[in-house]
């Protein structure tokens, strides 16, 4: 018993530090160990830790099966608190594809548990997941009230590292709105205090941010900077998930600044991660970004192409926000061809964006 709180001890310190791949070879090995004794509590907590770090890596597919697997026995032996975990594990990996529908059927049953039971962490981060899943969804008025709830609680419990995401969820909801400026408010609270704990995901993810922010203000020298800050973070721990998204706002920069080859390069490797993890509402974005370069160089066919593909895939995945971008693009690009669009307008009033856009290149949130 002592070698497996040993083992999971230094394996929770690698993790971290976003050692993933070190840090899931010690889980693994106090899980083999743990099997042989047949200590099923400590078993499915390892295989939950396990889950997690594939759906950090990416692998969402693996981290499902194992959330599954973990649901399956935690409903077995009526075990309540895993059992919660596990779903909210679920509905992370499965909102990361796009699946924003199944994922809030998962994240509903977990939140009664959390509240129930006075976890007030557990509760904080279902919200946060939530609110996360509403943002993929494009109820972005919805995700800002579950952020701004999981903030008052992480706050009230003084736990920094939800703190610092809920502020980020905040950051990115109000771009996509377009609050600019509480955005970068936003994203330079949340970097303060990931600077603090030393937390290098979440400095990553906030440099990011803080590049988006800078970005939608125009300033794209600056937001570049801030952009290959999170880059170096991000290949320093072998991240491809929010890597990619950072990857793709550099392609909208270099698209902005008339830069095709490289905005194209930063978009092929996008889209080459988006694949690799299955993530469609990035897919869609790299089409969209693709299509609106392809107008530029005078290629409107091929634009128009890539745009259709993007729109059928928003449809499909009832994206609602890339939707109304697809349907604008593809309006813009030949109005008189794409007149079935025109409604794009509408489309971004109903969900309670503040702006639209009228040419193409767009600064896309």
């Amino acid at each position: 018993m002592q070698e497996i709180q040993k083992l999971i001890k230094e394996a929770e310190s690698l993790r971290d530090r976003c050692l993933y791949d070190e840090s899931l070879k010690l889980f693994k090995r106090a899980y083999l160990i743990s099997k042989k004794k047949a200590n099923l509590n400590i078993l499915v907590d390892l295989q939950l830790a396990i889950a997690d770090i594939y759906r950090i890596k990416g692998n969402f597919e693996y981290a499902l099966s194992q959330y599954t697997e973990v649901v399956e026995i935690c409903d077995a032996l009526d075990l309540q608190q895993p059992l919660a975990d596990a779903k909210v594990g679920i509905a992370l990996s499965l909102r990361a594809q796009g699946h924003w529908n199944e994922a809030i059927k998962n994240i509903k049953p977990a939140k009664s548990f959390y509240l129930k039971n006075n976890d007030k962490k557990g509760l904080a981060f279902s919200l946060w997941a939530e609110g996360g899943i509403l943002r993929v969804k494009g109820d972005i008025k919805g995700a800002i009230e579950k952020f701004k709830e999981s903030l008052n609680i992480f706050t009230s419990i003084n736990f920094k590292l939800g703190i610092g995401y809920s502020l980020c969820g905040l950051g990115g909801a109000n771009r996509m709105i377009g609050n600019n400026s509480e955005s970068m408010q936003y994203y330079k609270k949340a970097n303060e205090i990931f600077n603090k704990i030393n937390d290098k995901f979440g400095t990553a993810y906030s440099f990011c941010g803080i590049g988006n922010a800078y970005r939608m203000q125009g300033d794209l020298a600056i937001a570049i900077d801030y952009f290959l800050k999170a880059s170096a973070l991000y290949k320093d721990f072998n991240d491809i998930v929010s890597h990619s998204y950072t990857i793709w706002s550099m392609a909208n920069v270099m698209k902005m600044e008339n830069n095709f080859s490289e905005a194209e390069r930063f978009l092929d490797w996008a889209n080459k991660n988006f694949k690799k993890t299955k993530d469609n509402r990035g897919i869609s974005y790299c089409l969209m970004c693709k299509g609106e370069i392809e107008y530029m160089k005078g290629n409107h066919k091929k634009a128009q192409k890539l745009l259709k593909e993007a729109f059928r895939i928003t449809e499909s995945y009832r994206f609602a926000l890339e939707m109304c971008h697809a349907k604008a693009l593809l309006y813009l690009i030949n109005p008189k061809l794409n007149s079935t669009y025109s409604g794009y307008i509408k489309c971004y009033k109903k969900i309670g964006l503040k702006d639209y856009p009228r040419t193409i290149p767009f600064n896309m949130p």
